[in-house]
């Protein structure tokens, strides 16, 4: 979407993060541009992700967005991913939708306490995506205790949590190293994820090998009013 008027555009889009309307790629030259580019969206929510060196993140918070997370993206190469550890009474499987409510209490146990997840709410959608690109789940004992859905060949992990009880003993590294083996046999070469900076999760990726790329970013939401 363009306001060829005042130069401020931008491509909205489903937010993946929060139930608001995703201002893609927003480009403003100055507040008075991005006012009337909001102007002629739908009311708010509204949310955008914006590089911590981008001009426009002074311009938001002027116009009543409010920061909620900063995230990174890491990535690394599949060659060379450690080995995942031999865990007793660890399966991995191909999740399925007719586990919907056991997965729904586990993934607001796994993700407690992350800001995506806080502004997204539940149901997420995740529940319901059975066979879309990869998606495992980690058993324990016949009860879901993981999980990792990840874009395929693309290697993008879009949602990765482990019940608080299960971790440190490996289950996130064996759903990783399933996740790039399924990645790699669809002609994948990498795996990335956007990750809340300074969380469990980030310092579980650079554990595996992951390092940022490129510069930081925001995340702000406007909230209807």
């Amino acid at each position: 979407m363009s306001n060829s008027g005042s130069g401020a555009t931008c491509q909205p889009a489903p937010s993946p993060t929060a139930r608001a309307l995703r201002l893609n790629a927003l480009r403003a030259p100055n507040a008075a541009a991005l006012r009337e580019l909001l102007g002629r969206l739908p009311e708010p929510p509204w949310d955008v992700e914006l590089a911590d060196d981008d001009p426009a993140l002074a311009l938001v918070h002027g116009e009543g967005f409010e920061s909620y997370a900063r995230v990174a993206v890491m990535a690394r190469p599949i060659a060379g991913l450690p080995r995942a550890p031999f865990v007793g009474g660890i399966t991995i499987e191909e999740y399925r939708n007719e586990e919907a409510e056991n997965f729904t209490a586990l993934e607001a146990a796994a993700m407690e306490g992350l800001a995506a997840f806080a502004e997204m709410g539940q149901p997420t959608g995740y529940e319901q995506a059975e066979g879309f690109d990869v998606f495992l789940v980690a058993r324990a004992a016949g009860d879901l205790c993981g999980f990792a859905q990840t874009m395929s060949p693309e290697g993008w992990i879009n949602w990765l949590g482990v019940a608080p009880n299960m971790r440190r003993i490996g289950v996130g590294h064996l759903l990783v190293a399933e996740t790039a083996n399924r990645v790699r046999e669809a002609g994948g070469t990498h795996l990335a994820a956007t990750v809340q900076v300074d969380t469990p999760g980030q310092a579980f990726l650079a554990a595996l090998g992951f390092r940022e790329r490129g510069a930081r970013r925001t995340q702000l939401i406007r909230r209807s009013a």
